[in-house]
């Protein structure tokens, strides 16, 4: 248990415990919640009750069937939404495990330390992750996203037939697998920071 630390270590493993859950949460519901403007009331409070509901009901399954000039533009959307607010919320939740890691690394807690820094690693790896392993994916959709600019939303744009893989509900769904892969790792890193705080005892 984590009685005998100081307020600081306490406040971090708080504050690296929540963000990196809260992260974990929100990539899990962009692969599988749908945008804001295709929100119901009840999807709203929903969504600000419930942090890790951060985009609310179905995006994926729901975008199926709209046009694809519609789909790559609400993938669009969430995705902005995304990657103006992870990379924040990843390094805090990554240098509150550093910190109580680097804390904690010289005392008689030193294998909570280490796994305080798998904490560290595992949610700090969404970053590389994203500019790696989803690259592809991304640019397609981006790629996308830019032939669809001009068109009405109701309107379908022309997509080639013959590749596999590059139709736009094709990418959303590949999309959508490698993001809530990307989520856990930070869930990860919040089960290895819960573990670390309050179930080893040295």
């Amino acid at each position: 248990m984590s009685a005998s630390l100081p307020p600081s270590l306490r406040l971090a493993q708080a504050v690296g415990i929540m963000t990196s859950a809260f992260l974990s949460g929100k990539l899990a519901a962009e692969s599988y919640f749908r945008p804001a403007s295709f929100e119901t009331s009840e999807q709203v409070l929903t969504r600000i009750v419930g942090g890790v509901l951060a985009v609310s009901y179905a995006f994926v399954p729901s975008m199926s069937q709209a046009p694809n000039t519609l789909l790559v533009r609400e993938w669009h959307t969430t995705y902005g939404r995304g990657a103006a607010a992870s990379p924040a919320l990843a390094m805090l939740s990554t240098l509150s495990f550093l910190y109580l890691s680097y804390n904690l690394s010289f005392t008689l807690n030193h294998h909570k330390a280490e796994v305080y820094a798998l904490a560290a690693i595992a949610t700090g790896s969404i970053v590389p992750f994203t500019l790696i392993v989803m690259k592809t994916v991304n640019g397609k959709m981006y790629r996308k996203v830019e032939k669809s600019k001009g068109l009405a939303r109701s309107e379908e744009m022309s997509e080639s037939q013959d590749k596999k893989g590059e139709k736009s509900q094709e990418l959303l769904d590949r999309w959508a697998m490698l993001n809530f892969g990307r989520g856990l790792l930070p869930f990860t890193g919040a089960c290895l920071g819960f573990y670390a705080s309050f179930f080893m005892t040295s």
